[in-house]
This record gives structure tokens, C-alpha cells and sequence, in this order.
């Protein structure tokens, strides 16, 4: 059993620690223990999104872990180069006064990933994402990646699930949001035209 103790992170379902005994590794509990199902559901996520990204997502261990706070998810901790220390989250990188420019080239490699193969992810919360220090540049990390296939609006019914068009317009617009929140020009408005009839049926899910 791990003892965790250090706490580095806190969301609204989520608490994040650092493993004790592996500082580069960390662990995420559920704060209420009707959310476990999604600490599960991420490492799932994680194994299925792994070929396509790879240079954006840490490592997940295979399976939860029992630790003092419930059963937790084990995963890689971004750290940076300069200063050892967890990178940091977009939301303070950006109000601490850090160039968007610096990150843009990353931004649009990911979000352009999601976009061209199908990972219809719907949660593009400025927490989901760290900033981290490296030694030449700054590198930008996809570290919450439980909104995949999971979205909140009910105006298609849950089609969206299988529908690739349908799941399209609302990640499309979502990424939109997303770029006009940090300050930047949506830079995929043909690639979306091409890709929104692509494909009929989500390719991509979970199973």
C-alpha cells in the first residue's frame, strides 16, 4: 500500500499526489468513491490513445493501485528540466505571465493529432494541461484525458457516440473555444472542412 502525503494537485472530482516512492510518478484518488469507475475509464483511455499521443500523454501503470486514500491511478509527473519541479498547469503558466507564443507550435500539433484521427475528446479544461520547462523549449502535456468520448451535452442524444459527424461538431466547436479562451487563431478551420464526412462511424472508442 502506498501512504500519500504530498498533495500536488486538487480538482473538483480528483486529488493528485506525489508517489512516495518514485518522484517522478504520481497518484490520482477520487475525492467521492462513486467516482472510482472513472480512474479505471482513464487508464483505459490511455491505452487506446497511446500510438497516436505519445509525445503528449505520460506513462499509466496497467492498474489501480491501494493506497491510503482508496484505490488511486499511477502515472508519469511531468517535471521540469530547469528546476526538477512538477510543470506548470496552462491555467497558471498563462496568469503568471507566460508567452502563449512560446507553446503555440505544441498546441497545434496536439490539437491537430485529435483532430485528423478521430480521438473525439470533449473537455478542453485549461487544467487538463501542464507547460514544462525543457532545456531548449517548452514542451505541452495532455495529463487529463477522461473527456474522451464523454460529453455533457444531450442535445444529440448520445449519438455522438457513434456518429462521427455528430461527434465532430461538438469537439470542433469545443477546440474553437478553446483557442479563442488562450488567445490564439483557430488554425484548422480546412482541415475540420475536410475531416467533418471523413468517416461515418467513431473508429476510435472504447469498447
Amino acid at each position: 500500500m502506498l501512504y500519500l502525503k504530498e498533495l500536488i494537485g486538487s480538482g473538483s472530482v480528483r486529488d493528485c499526489y506525489l508517489q512516495p516512492c518514485d518522484q517522478n510518478k504520481c497518484v490520482k484518488v477520487v475525492k467521492k468513491q462513486s467516482n472510482l469507475p472513472e480512474l479505471e475509464r482513464e487508464i483505459k483511455i490511455a491505452k487506446l490513445v497511446y500510438p497516436f499521443l505519445k509525445e503528449f500523454i505520460v506513462d499509466y501503470e496497467d492498474s489501480l493501485t491501494d493506497t491510503n486514500k482508496g484505490a488511486g491511478l499511477v502515472c508519469g509527473l511531468v517535471k521540469n528540466d530547469d528546476d526538477g519541479l512538477p510543470a506548470q498547469p496552462l491555467i497558471k503558466y498563462l496568469h503568471s505571465g507566460g508567452n502563449i507564443t512560446d507553446i503555440k507550435d505544441e498546441i497545434d500539433n496536439l490539437m491537430s493529432t485529435i483532430i485528423s484521427c478521430g480521438l473525439f475528446f470533449y473537455d478542453f479544461n485549461w487544467g487538463n494541461f501542464v507547460v514544462r520547462n525543457c532545456e531548449k523549449a517548452k514542451r505541452f502535456f495532455f495529463i487529463d484525458l477522461k473527456g474522451l468520448h464523454k460529453n455533457g451535452y444531450l442535445g444529440y442524444l448520445k449519438m455522438e457516440r457513434s456518429i462521427a459527424p455528430l461527434a465532430r461538431i461538438i469537439m470542433f466547436r469545443r477546440i474553437r473555444r478553446f483557442y479563442r479562451e488562450i488567445g490564439l487563431t483557430f488554425p484548422f478551420e480546412i482541415l475540420c472542412r475536410e475531416k467533418m464526412f471523413s468517416s461515418v462511424l467513431v473508429k476510435v472508442r472504447l469498447r
